[in-house]
């Protein structure tokens, strides 16, 4: 039998390239995939929020 688990477990993203690469791959802003609010998706929209400010974002 295994143990509850209680905490998330780490998952070793680093949400802030995947959301500065964001634009590269035709994803917009609004298409995060991390609940609002969060950690994540506060990383994850700096990222992309700087990708952006680079002229990287798409159109």
């Amino acid at each position: 039998m295994s143990p509850l688990m209680t905490e998330p477990p780490e998952d070793n993203l680093d949400h802030y390239a995947l959301g500065f690469y964001a634009p590269d791959k035709g994803l917009r802003r609004e298409d995060c995939p991390y609940a609002s609010g969060t950690e994540p998706h506060a990383q994850w929209t700096a990222g992309y929020d700087a990708a952006a400010k680079e002229g990287r974002e798409e159109a």
